[in-house]
């Protein structure tokens, strides 16, 4: 494993990033379009429960796919297909619970989510048809993470990238020719994601890389370890739904349901712009994870460096263009005046914490991927749970309606300057023990 490897497998899984972030999006646009704005509203008060569904398959992911990768590094591949397998089993036995559950439980969930009135039966109905199709989101996400690690970051890209395209056609299709409404967006995303689950099967059925599906026993050691190393990521991964569940709650509070609606149209564009961050942060994580299980210390700060420095530039220009092109962009989804206004505002000052969440998802990344699993639970847990929620409801109680959207920016400010800390002194303690071990 070489630094030039960086773009080889940085670029294929930032793309492959977009295009799962395109489902979301692309089911925005043809509900805007064909449902309305309550159609708009309702996705949006579903994306916490469905980000949570989500955040677990990518805990499964990364957790199996760190150590798998470490295995690979030194030279053990019987444990690596071990990882693999155990993984497989865990996501297979989460994703047919969650399935049952949210199938059944669909009108309390949507309820527990604050969806009230019309937005109710819409809610409840998307929840309902978009579970159906629980297993194959989640193995489509897992086996985009194994297929990354096992050497062939394309077929990753090629998966997902598919699975998009097909989304597009099954949402003109159901929505504006069956007339099937929000039912349409569900099950369109649904069958994107089984074309991609199998584009990417036969490259593990056929053992075209060291990983391949065999059948083999459930492990507490490997599974405990999945779980232990994929935490962090869970919690990164929670870290947009909190964010958007609190901020329904206060937006509904201070601009009623149209700022829910207005604040849809903001979260698609963060579901497309988080998505390029997620896809750096994901494309390093086999090259620091190979590094770390190689012993190349060095290595590993070259791979952190560059991360950080790709994902700020990809943030300044990301937040660029969305101040030049807000207006054009929001009119996608839906041209309601109040909406478009709103919308627009918000998005202009969120952006700003794009330049500090864009760094702290590569933070969070590096410790996860070099074993620092400690370091890397306590920046995700502060992103997630404890500065952003404070900030979230602080700043607007403070400050009144114009500091609704600050809150998120000192957060993630303040979450940065404790990362940066924390790298000092991992920096300062390889330094002593270097120092050591000369003497």
């Amino acid at each position: 494993m070489n630094k030039h490897k960086f773009y080889q497998f940085v670029i294929p899984s930032v793309c492959a990033s977009m295009v799962t972030g395109l489902y979301f999006v692309v089911d925005g646009i043809f509900v805007g379009r064909g449902v309305g704005s309550n159609g708009l509203g309702a996705i949006n008060l579903a994306v916490p429960f469905i980000c949570i569904l989500t955040a677990v398959a990518m805990m499964i992911a990364m957790g199996g796919s760190t150590i798998t990768s470490i295995f690979i590094g030194q030279g053990n591949e019987q444990k690596a297909l071990r990882s693999f397998m155990n993984s497989i089993y865990l996501v297979l036995i989460f994703s047919a619970f969650m399935t049952v559950f949210s199938f059944l439980f669909s009108d309390q969930i949507a309820r527990l989510l604050g969806a009230r009135g019309d937005l109710l039966s819409l809610t409840s109905d998307y929840l309902r048809y978009y579970i159906l199709f629980g297993i194959f989101f989640c193995m489509a996400m897992v086996l985009a993470a194994f297929v990354r690690n096992d050497g062939n970051p394309k077929l990753g890209l090629a998966g997902m990238a598919a699975g998009a395209l097909s989304n597009v056609f099954l949402d003109w299709l159901f929505i504006f020719v069956f007339h099937m409404g929000i039912h349409g967006a569900a099950v369109a995303s649904g069958l994107g994601q089984v074309i991609s689950c199998m584009i990417m099967l036969p490259h593990f059925i056929h053992g075209k890389g060291r990983l391949k599906l065999k059948l083999l026993p459930i492990e507490q050691y490997y599974t405990s370890e999945i779980l232990r190393r994929g935490i962090p990521e869970l919690i990164t991964q929670m870290s947009q739904p909190v964010t958007i569940f609190c901020y329904n709650l206060i937006v509904i509070r201070y601009l009623g349901n149209i700022g829910v609606s207005a604040f849809s149209v903001v979260c698609y564009l963060l579901t497309l712009v988080f998505s390029v961050f997620i896809g750096v942060s994901d494309g390093i994580q086999p090259l620091i994870s190979r590094s770390a299980g190689e012993g190349k210390k060095e290595l590993e700060r070259c791979f952190l460096k560059k991360g950080i420095a790709v994902n700020f530039l990809l943030a300044f220009l990301l937040y660029a263009v969305l101040l030049l092109f807000g207006e054009p962009v929001i009119h996608i989804f839906n041209r309601e005046p109040a909406l478009v206004k709103l919308a627009g505002e918000s998005l202009s000052v969120y952006g700003v914490s794009f330049l500090f969440a864009a760094v702290n998802m590569i933070f969070t990344t590096y410790h996860l991927a070099s074993k620092r699993t400690f370091k890397a639970l306590t920046i995700a847990s502060l992103r997630s749970f404890i500065i952003n929620v404070a900030f979230i409801f602080l700043m607007p109680a403070v400050f009144g309606r114009q500091a609704l959207w600050t809150g998120i920016i000192a957060a993630e400010c303040t979450v940065t300057f404790i990362a940066v800390l924390m790298m000092k002194k991992t920096s300062d303690s390889h330094t002593c023990s270097a120092a050591a071990a000369e003497n």
